[in-house]
């Protein structure tokens, strides 16, 4: 016997498909976009606006606009370069296995040198938006989490790295995961927060939307009320969890950004046709941002 919620998760499942198809049928008919931008990838989009299929297209466009915009962050890239690689070996940039109760996806991310000298902002901006879509590549084709939490630990980050901030890359970054990025923000949780967390934000609440910062929650070091919003269990043995070995998790992802390489760096998956002037100079792209400003927001 079908029960009922696995009535409702095929017929979920069909109106997605379909959905998919006539993302892709709107796609040709708009020659500035990549044409080859995959229904794994259209499908993250549509579930990021529960399957508004004009929402889904305001996504895009701005997505892709805001890409091709910062280009030297977003398409002049290659997760295996030295920059990037440097990055990594500075700090880890993990999306942590499982599901949380509520259907959430934790994401991780911690210095693991401490060297201010060894540190690079806009790589670092780089690399983030390079896993996440590695992991948005990659990700199994069954239902999607309902949102995204990451967390921050900011052990070891000290007022020297904070002089490395590049304020146009943050300012693009900030731009970036509150309006065009297919996610939906849950909660963000920054864990061993220093006693000088007031400099860090006097630097980044500039960017913060008001509607994101209520989200944000503060920890002091070693304290155990991040687990009232997620399971203990979910992180990495380091924090005791049971997800495994920090070092083993991040082996698994920088094998999946060696996989991706090709896709992640190739122009042509995220340039826009320079041809095509729609976007950047139309009446509706200026009306894209305020259309979307709670779109990631529940």
């Amino acid at each position: 016997m079908v029960h009922k919620n696995q009535d409702d998760d095929d017929e979920h499942e069909l109106v997605m498909e379909k959905r998919v198809i006539e993302l892709q049928q709107w796609i040709k008919t708009q020659p500035q976009f990549p044409q080859n931008i995959s229904s794994k990838l259209l499908r993250r989009f549509l579930h990021t606006t529960r399957g508004d299929a004009s929402a889904s297209q305001r996504l895009l466009e701005l997505n892709y606009t805001l890409r091709n915009k910062h280009a030297h962050i977003f398409i002049d890239r290659d997760p295996m370069d030295a920059s990037s690689q440097q990055l990594l070996q500075v700090a880890d940039l993990i999306p942590l296995p499982g599901l949380t109760p509520e259907n959430n996806k934790l994401l991780f991310y911690r210095l693991i040198d401490f060297d201010a000298d060894k540190f690079n902002f806009t790589a670092g901006i780089k690399v983030f938006f390079m896993v996440a879509d590695c992991r948005f590549a990659t990700e199994n084709d069954g239902r999607l989490s309902d949102g995204e939490i990451p967390i921050f630990d900011m052990a070891g980050y000290t007022l020297r790295h904070l002089t490395k901030t590049v304020l146009s890359s943050l300012r693009c970054y900030m731009k970036f995961v509150q309006e065009a990025h297919p996610v939906r923000l849950k909660e963000i949780h920054v864990i061993n927060c220093p006693s000088y967390l007031d400099k860090v934000l006097t630097v980044v609440k500039p960017f913060i939307k008001s509607e994101v910062f209520k989200l944000i929650h503060f920890h002091l070091p070693n304290a155990d009320t991040p687990y009232k919003h997620f399971p203990q269990s979910m992180m990495p043995e380091e924090y005791g969890g049971n997800a495994g070995k920090m070092s083993d998790l991040k082996n698994q992802w920088m094998q999946l950004l060696k996989e991706q390489r090709d896709y992640l760096s190739d122009p042509l998956n995220w340039q826009l046709n320079k041809v095509s002037k729609k976007f950047g100079q139309s009446k509706k792209y200026n009306e894209i941002i305020p259309s979307l400003k709670t779109l990631e927001i529940d």
